[in-house]
């Protein structure tokens, strides 16, 4: 009885509080929901940002009522933040939808560097939907460049290639100006088959990359994992522009790529 009574005295004494500790579990469970296919939606970031704003707004108000208690309520936060964004790493199925698609390659801005890239991850998501979110990308005015590099020592890495190719020449058609922005080298003394794709660059902002997650196969498959990592540690992130990307890029054995818009 008392154990309740100190429970119900603590909701009462703090009742925003424990709202915004209710918007981060009920939010994760929709996302455990999600990502198990019980749910057939995805949360909207948006509306995430706008619970999270409207709780951080109510515990303010709090504090000024209450500032001896400011310091207290702060860590509290903080865990709940933690709870929610202290991910540096997180896990998504490979795409089977266009909206899944673009979750992962679509949306970025400035700088955009691609390691043995591949477009043969799903079969839902067509070459026609790919070459709009291509086209979305490259005629946004914030987007600067994109470098792309293949591993074609392999058949798997040539034919990643050619699919590249063929989707460039359908992005020209619609905005020839994409000449302008994308460049392209290949190492042929690299398999594809034997490396993960890795794409960094920057959306809503912030550094991201996103890597595919190799498992153990006696036959791989380039190109059709069944997960890919999301990444937004800034300290990983460089760690793949510096010790992959760039290092692959200015490889005496790069080759530049020419006239691969026909």
């Amino acid at each position: 009885m008392k154990r309740k009574l100190s429970i119900r005295r603590s909701i009462l004494a703090d009742p925003h509080l424990w709202i915004a500790f209710a918007a981060a579990i009920i939010f994760l469970l929709m996302d455990l929901l999600h990502e198990v296919k019980w749910l057939p939606w995805e949360l909207p970031p948006e509306g995430l940002l706008i619970v999270i704003t409207i709780c951080i707004t109510m515990l303010v108000a709090d504090r000024l009522k209450e500032g001896e208690e400011v310091k207290e309520n702060a860590e509290k936060l903080n865990r709940i933040a933690n709870s929610l964004f202290g991910k540096g790493v997180n896990l998504r199925r490979r795409p089977s939808t266009q909206e899944e698609y673009d979750y992962l390659w679509g949306g970025y801005t400035g700088k955009y560097y691609v390691y043995n890239p591949s477009y043969r991850v799903d079969k839902n998501t067509g070459e026609e939907e790919i070459v709009e979110i291509f086209v979305h990308r490259y005629q946004n005015p914030r987007f600067e460049r994109a470098r792309y590099i293949f591993l074609t020592k392999d058949d798997p890495g040539k034919a990643d290639l050619a699919i590249f190719k063929r989707l460039m020449a359908s992005v020209k058609q619609k905005y020839p100006d994409v000449t302008k922005k994308v460049e392209l080298k290949e190492l042929k003394n690299r398999e594809a088959s034997s490396e993960a794709e890795i794409y960094l660059g920057i959306r809503d902002g912030k550094r991201m990359g996103v890597m595919e997650l190799k498992e153990p196969s006696s036959d791989p498959q380039h190109g059709m994992p069944h997960y890919y990592l999301v990444i937004h540690d800034q300290e990983v992130l460089e760690h793949y522009t510096q010790d992959h990307f760039e290092a692959a890029w200015n490889d005496p054995n790069a080759e530049c790529v020419q006239g691969f818009w026909s």
